[in-house]
């Protein structure tokens, strides 16, 4: 009678070798692509503050620009009020002892009161530093008036804070070569009355050739250039050159056109003035309340401010200025300070090398038999399904939050501490659904096709943007085109499904992550979690380049790591909700 031998099983060895491989790697995957959405957020990282100890002579302190504020923004100081009184006496002597000579422009004003009019005295305050030998004057403005129920600190104290520190360094510096004009404008909160005023009626306004203006709806987070005037192509490269953190992105200047809010920057725009618009718009709980206060702003983004100011006037103050019609250019953050422009006359060049490397891919897939027709078509309808399961899980959790908890929605929308465990969450939640559908679809649909469908959907909007929103079009134009690039080198792979092809994958989701994800962060803060019905979408869209992941790797049951994740978020919300 033979021995019964007991072999080890080594197919199942090599299988739990396999998974062990592949879920290893997956969360690689997923921690080097949150290392990189981390480097996509270093531009709003402000830089740190300087004392007055650390600050030469000629670098502008935000401890010394926050001894002003402590005097602007002792309380709310709104148009007409005796506090607004003490505010402009203070300000116009202050600019007296720095060497300056300010004036009072009085004009008498009766706008309607229903319309947050007013009727009555209007204040600006105006000077001018002389140049040395003055083509045109740069003018730097801010207005000092604050809403009836806030100090105004941030909104805009910073911003006449920071005019007054730089007029004080440039009172001790070399002379410039072109006038500097000091415009704090009142009654901008009344309706943009104060800059009406000046651009209608002072002389100085036909000598200005630049002006930057500042103002904020926040008090922390980077000063971002967040609108420009047409025919921008030579101030947008000085603007670059001479501003050691520039934050800005060309899209930004066509979402602000629908937002609620004006500065006094759009009566400087319909005048006809070019200059440039600078604003902070994170810690938005303190725009126009009690919580306005020093205390409060953040001298990172107050020295971010400073310096924007202090080094553009420094640099165009002495150069040539002569109005002339330019181009425009598109911008945007990459890196760190690093800001890439191309000319906007190159965005259509720029669509059609898109829509050709589409459909050239596409052409490559059918050849190779790794698509079909009827595949992509159903990978297109596939992920504008996920997109509507967004929106609809996006206005599911707004209208729960309104319902069950509407003592939150005010805080929710304007404080991120409170919001970002939410929508962090509900990624989770979203990339949890994708996975499973995804994983699912890939059994009758290749897994080229599902993403090449997802891609035609970045093909509409590249060629949309690019037509009509030219601004914003790099936000897919660069992305679609390197995802592209990646899909034809993982169609030449002979395993495309191995650790190889996903690293492929992975490296050409990176300029997506850099390009897209700053873009859709600014959309967050700017509109808050109310439109999460929106963010949701945005965030399906950046997932498209990750599809070849999410559909091919292959675990015990399609819904653990669905399940980890979801527990993952839910756990985030829980913990959120007990700190906050």
């Amino acid at each position: 009678m033979g021995e019964l031998k007991i072999e080890p099983n080594v197919n199942l060895h090599a299988k739990r070798k396999t998974i062990f491989t592949k879920t290893f790697a997956f969360i690689l995957l997923i921690l080097i692509i949150l290392l990189f959405i981390w480097i996509s957020f270093l531009p709003f990282q402000p830089p740190q503050f300087l004392t007055s100890k650390q600050a030469g002579e000629d670098q502008f302190s935000a401890e010394r620009a926050r001894e002003y504020l402590k005097e602007i923004a002792v309380k709310p100081h709104p148009l007409g009020s005796e506090e607004h009184d003490r505010v402009r006496d203070y300000l116009f002597n202050t600019l007296t002892d720095l060497g300056v000579s300010p004036e009072i422009q009085v004009t008498e004003v009766k706008t309607p009161l229903w319309e947050n009019g007013y009727v009555g005295k209007l204040e600006n305050i105006v000077a001018r530093i002389p140049g040395k030998d003055s083509s045109m004057a740069i003018m730097i403005s801010a207005h000092y008036d604050s809403v009836e129920n806030s100090p105004g600190a941030s909104d805009n104290g910073s911003g006449v804070a920071a005019i007054l520190e730089t007029v004080d360094i440039l009172s001790r510096s070399a002379q410039l070569k072109n006038d500097v004009i000091i415009l704090l404008t009142d009654g901008e909160e009344h309706g943009l009355l104060g800059a009406r005023a000046f651009v209608n009626r002072h002389p100085w306004a036909k000598d200005v050739a630049l002006i930057f203006n500042f103002d904020t709806r926040g008090n922390t987070g980077p000063s971002i250039m967040f609108q420009i005037n047409e025919g921008n192509e030579r101030l947008i490269s000085e603007f670059i050159k001479a501003v050691p953190h520039p934050v800005t992105h060309s899209f930004i200047s066509e979402l602000y056109t629908y937002m609620p809010n004006d500065t006094d920057f759009t009566i400087f725009n319909q005048a006809g003035m070019y200059g440039l618009n600078f604003g902070l718009v994170k810690g938005l709980s303190s725009y126009h309340t009690s919580l306005d206060t020093v205390e409060n702003m953040d001298l990172d983004s107050l020295q971010h401010t400073g310096d924007n100011m202090l080094h553009l006037v420094q640099h165009v103050g002495n150069m040539n200025l002569v109005l002339k019609k330019d181009g425009n250019k598109i911008f945007f953050n990459l890196i760190g300070n690093e800001v890439i422009t191309y000319p906007e006359n190159w965005v259509l060049p720029f669509m059609i090398v898109v829509i050709i490397t589409y459909f050239l891919s596409f052409i490559h897939g059918l050849k190779s038999k790794q698509l079909t027709l009827g595949g992509v078509s159903l990978g297109f309808f596939l992920y504008v399904a996920v997109m509507f399961i967004a929106f609809y899980i996006g206005k599911g959790i707004w209208n729960l939050i309104v319902q069950y908890f509407p003592e939150n929605v005010w805080s929710l929308e304007t404080n991120l501490n409170e919001s970002n465990p939410i929508f962090i969450s509900s990624i989770f939640v979203l990339i949890s659904i994708m996975i499973v559908l995804y994983q699912l679809a890939a059994k009758k649909i290749q897994p080229y096709d599902l993403t090449m469908g997802a891609y035609f959907c970045w093909l509409l909007l590249t060629i949309v943007t690019s037509i009509f929103y030219k601004e914003s079009s790099y936000i897919f134009i660069w992305p679609l085109l390197a995802g592209l690039l990646g899909m034809n080198i993982l169609m030449r792979l002979k395993n495309e499904y191995s650790i190889s092809g996903y690293v492929i994958t992975l490296a050409f989701t990176l300029p997506g992550v850099l390009i897209a994800v700053p873009a859709l962060y600014l959309i967050y803060i700017a509109f808050t979690l109310k439109i999460i019905h929106v963010l949701l979408p945005l965030t399906t869209l950046l997932a498209a380049f990750i599809i070849p992941i999410l559909s091919t790797f292959k675990f015990r049951s399609i819904f653990v790591f669905p399940i980890i994740l979801v527990t993952i978020g839910v756990s985030i919300v829980a913990i959120s909700a007990v700190f906050y």
